[in-house]
């Protein structure tokens, strides 16, 4: 399908008559940008096109009542509404290959509100022949069918709530889009219809197949009763958020209006009074370093000559020993007495000259005139040689050192003064009233959460044990099969569709799967960003990141003997790792092996929330998982993407514009801001670009449109 015109007349802030060409020279120029500022008309031109293609379908009516008339109607341009004989319409040319063969299509939807009451009228012309009334329904059908009213927003494609439309509240069923998408969903209604006629065959009402089919729509009910815990767990999580969130804001209100707490208010006062007693400290030490020390540090130059005086007068007290030890008579006396043992002939004189030797060997003559100046005894220079010692290992800059922390102490109570006089304890009891109010709904909220994941991993367990039952229940059920009935044929064909339909499931996802981890690695700036992106068989996109985990955190999360808290917090392929680590079948088993182990850290494939994803992290996931769920696609449509690069930083645009933008299959419209799509996106893409459009809101309050023009550099 390719649209090759656009028409407007009065519709929105297009008043009279308004065109748009995208008739291309070749295939390849596929592209058309339509550039303007907010306001200027690009909504109302996407909302046009829209309306006009599907009618009440694009605003989720089932019918053309009167809800989607007064939707239309307030779409009808402001100026022109008020004239009764006036009207408005949309209208869309374009280009569709049906089996090969080519047809040409021209859609009005017309608006006439004669006496303010609109009406519409629906006009359809094939290769220029208009339908009938009896074929228009028939026309309908075959648009709807071409692209169905719940994918629409797959193709018509707001860059602001594309996101939200994949991760919100009402989110995309993935499962469904890429059946639709893949041209799949027919097995889909197949298998429905073929378990309508087992269900209504005799067989079925009893025996194996009756068990079977049972047994399968519990299990489908059981999984919508998780899927329902589940949401209302994120509903509850989504709660203690917001109400940790207004905790915090209480807080900062408070505290921005200079309200403490009775005990900040003291620890204020406290840290006053720590700082004041640390300078006392540092004053006092100051002080007795200064009259133990300073007096020696001024003389530094004589307390270096103490050591060596003291040791000279060692040396002389060593000498003075010596000496009235040789000039004793006994020694003299054993002098004479070896001297003569010896034989000598002249016993006195020889003994002299023996003697003389003696006191010249071991007497120092320079020692004769020292004079001693200190005298002291032995403790008292054991005293002088440590208070010495003191001296010289003393830092004269621990003085500077001293002021330096008294200074900073100074200026810490300076703070602490300005804190206490800025602040205030006057509205405490009501702060500490709400406050309290407060987190005792938080309390509330997080017993809730534990209550309902305690509630989840029982249901989870009944849930495996009725999946474990119903595969023996399919294996009777399979035995039953052997008469030859219509129950017997409708069963194998239901066992041969779900056959089917798990390979068909398997291999679209990874498909799908594959994709998306490889388109979201060209977009993304950071490489390595995550581990990997899965889904699993229920079509759930998990985002795993490789992270290391205190084992002390692990045992913690599987205090209360089940999986639960532990999957919610890491996510289940992170609990399955760790399983098959230990080769543990429980929790308390899991629990216990990481008790054991010494305290360190493990590295998981934790499921990342994507909610913790920024607006532009967000945006780049959803982008890359559209173009995933899009490359299944059989039919080649146009896609209109309106403000393109909502939440995207311009790092990311020029990334966008290479692998998303110029890779899309098929027609692309882009609806685009002065702050997104610039000149160096559009020489980017310069060789798929068949006509760039200015969208401009003049002072007469209507659009006007200029072809080949665009924002200015």
């Amino acid at each position: 399908m390719r649209i090759k015109n656009i028409q407007l007349h009065n519709f929105g802030s297009y008043g009279g008559h308004n065109s748009f060409n995208f008739e291309a020279n070749s295939p390849e120029e596929r592209v058309v940008v339509i550039g303007g500022k907010n306001g200027a008309g690009k909504t109302t031109l996407f909302t046009a096109v829209q309306i006009c293609l599907y009618g009440n379908f694009a605003f989720g009516f089932k019918t053309a009542g009167k809800r989607y008339l007064s939707e239309v109607y307030n779409l009808i341009n402001n100026q022109i509404r008020v004239n009764e004989n006036e009207s408005a319409f949309v209208e869309i040319g374009f280009q569709q290959v049906d089996n090969t063969d080519l047809f040409d299509y021209v859609i009005r939807r017309s608006w006439f509100w004669p006496q303010n009451e609109i009406h519409e009228t629906l006009t359809v012309w094939q290769n220029g022949h208009q339908l009938e009334e009896s074929e228009l329904l028939n026309f309908q059908n075959y648009l709807i069918h071409l692209i169905p009213p719940d994918m629409l927003k797959l193709y018509f494609f707001d860059g602001e709530k594309i996101a939200d439309y994949f991760l919100g509240d009402k989110e995309v069923n993935i499962r469904d889009a890429l059946m639709v998408l893949s041209g799949n969903d027919t097995f889909d209604i197949l298998h429905d219809q073929v378990k309508r006629v087992l269900k209504n065959s005799e067989n079925a009402q009893s025996g194996a197949a009756q068990e079977y089919l049972s047994a399968q729509a519990e299990i489908e009910e059981d999984r919508q009763q998780v899927q329902l815990l589940l949401q209302e767990i994120d509903a509850i999580q989504e709660t203690i958020e917001e109400v940790t969130s207004e905790i915090e804001r209480h807080k900062k209100e408070y505290s921005d209006h200079g309200g403490i707490t009775i005990d900040e208010w003291t620890d204020l006062h406290n840290q006053l009074k720590a700082e004041e007693e640390k300078r006392e400290r540092l004053n006092w030490q100051r002080k007795a370093s200064a009259t133990d020390f300073l007096p020696f540090v001024i003389l530094s130059d004589l307390v270096r000559q103490v050591l060596p005086q003291l040791q000279d007068e060692k040396e002389h007290q060593t000498y003075q020993a010596l000496k009235m030890s040789l000039e004793n008579d006994t020694f003299s006396a054993v002098l004479e007495n070896a001297v003569r043992a010896m034989g000598s002939q002249h016993v006195r004189k020889d003994a002299q000259d023996l003697f003389t030797s003696i006191s010249n060997y071991l007497l120092d003559k320079r020692w004769e005139a020292f004079v001693p100046l200190f005298g002291l005894s032995s403790d008292e220079e054991g005293q002088v040689q440590s208070v010495v010692s003191r001296v010289s290992a003393f830092d004269p800059r621990v003085f500077a050192r001293s002021q330096k922390r008294i200074n900073t102490s100074i200026e810490k109570t300076k703070e602490i003064r300005s804190r206490i006089q800025s602040s205030s304890i006057e509205n405490v009891e009501s702060y500490m009233q709400n406050l309290s109010v407060l987190e005792e709904n938080l309390k509330i909220s997080e017993l809730k959460k534990v209550h309902i994941e305690e509630l989840l991993s029982i249901r989870q367990a009944d849930l495996d044990s009725k999946e474990k039952k119903l595969r023996l229940l399919k294996k009777a059920f399979e035995e039953q099969l052997k008469v030859n009935s219509v129950s017997t044929v409708s069963g194998k064909a239901l066992l041969l569709l779900e056959e089917l339909q798990d390979s068909l499931y398997s291999n679209l996802i990874q498909q799908v799967e594959a994709d998306l981890n490889r388109k979201f690695e060209e977009l993304i700036r950071k490489k390595n960003f995550f581990s990997r992106i899965y889904i699993d068989k229920n079509f759930v996109v998990h985002i795993l990141r490789n992270e290391k985990i205190a084992t002390t955190d692990l045992v913690s999360l599987l205090r209360t003997g089940n999986y639960s808290v532990a999957i919610n917090v890491l996510g289940e392929t992170a609990v399955t790792t760790l399983q098959k680590r230990y080769n543990t079948s429980s929790a308390s088993e899991l629990r216990k092996a990481l008790s054991n182990e010494p305290a360190g850290r493990l590295l998981l494939p934790v499921e990342i929330s994507k909610d913790r994803l920024s607006s532009g992290e967000k945006q780049i996931f959803v982008m890359s998982l559209y173009w995933a769920m899009m490359n299944q696609s059989k039919n080649e449509l146009p896609f209109i993407i309106d403000t393109p690069f909502a939440r995207i930083d311009a790092e990311h645009r020029a990334n966008i514009t290479e692998f998303f933008f110029k890779r899309l299959v098929g027609q692309l419209l882009i609806l685009s801001t002065d702050e997104e799509l610039s000149n160096n996106h559009l020489e980017a893409m310069s060789g798929q670009i068949s006509h760039v459009y200015m969208l401009e809101y003049g002072q007469d309050k209507r659009t006007h449109i200029r072809e080949n023009q665009y924002f200015e550099v």
